[in-house]
């Protein structure tokens, strides 16, 4: 008996899939990341980077329609390392929680946790300028590296739509009553809904770029010939 309900789930989930799944799925993922030549500025290690297309249509569509969605940057800082693993000097990561109040018809964004900064913005455009926008950003110290050694900066952006913990929009969606905290709702199993997510074009979009190569001693010349 057990047997046959799993099968008829996983039977119902397939339908599921089928049904929502878009040929946009299978469209083009560029989300135009571009990062920066690396500066010295005032002895600082500095990046530039900004995101062209962080939204698709759909995923425009959806967050208007007050789907959550968390935006992560990633920043790190590399030396090469002939016949070895590139080594992982430092890392920096921030994260934006974003979700649409139709009542104010803005944006409010979340960033950080000790403490969070809360700030607004009002419409898609604000919250491409605010987010996505050029920024340029320190990552480290000149004095701390090998004044010779040669390095590089990556930079990973993420959007993520739907998170784990923010799925009740969506298992209400698909169906019934949640009968346990392991299991979506209607007996779906999680892995299943949350592939059901993917397909629907409300998987996570994530782009990663890195910087041309440098060496410290350079940026640093490069900057004293500037003044």
């Amino acid at each position: 008996m057990r047997s046959r309900y799993r099968s008829a789930v996983l039977l119902a989930a397939a339908a599921i899939l089928a049904a929502i799944a878009p040929d946009a799925v299978f469209a083009d993922d560029d989300m135009d990341l571009r990062v920066g030549p690396i500066e010295s500025i005032s002895g600082a290690i500095c990046v530039s980077y900004e995101v062209g297309s962080p939204f698709t249509p759909r995923l425009e569509e959806t967050l208007l329609q007050g789907m959550p969605a968390t935006v992560s940057f990633e920043v790190g800082l590399w030396k090469r390392r002939s016949f070895w693993f590139d080594k992982l000097v430092l890392a920096l990561r921030s994260e934006h929680k974003i979700v649409y109040d139709d009542w104010a018809k803005s944006f409010r964004i979340r960033s950080g946790q000790s403490p969070p900064q809360n700030r607004t913005a009002h419409g898609l455009d604000s919250l491409r300028n605010l987010l996505f926008s050029a920024r340029r950003i320190p990552i480290a110290a000149g004095a701390m590296l090998d004044s010779t050694g040669s390095y590089y900066v990556s930079v990973r952006v993420t959007i993520r739509p739907v998170a784990v913990e923010d799925l009740g929009e969506i298992e209400s969606w698909l169906a019934g009553e949640s009968p346990g905290p392991d299991r979506a709702q209607g007996g779906i199993p999680r892995y299943l809904l949350g592939l059901a997510v993917n397909l629907s074009g409300l998987g996570d979009r994530t782009a990663i770029r890195k910087s041309e190569r440098f060496a410290p001693a350079r940026l640093e010349g490069a900057s004293g010939a500037s003044r």
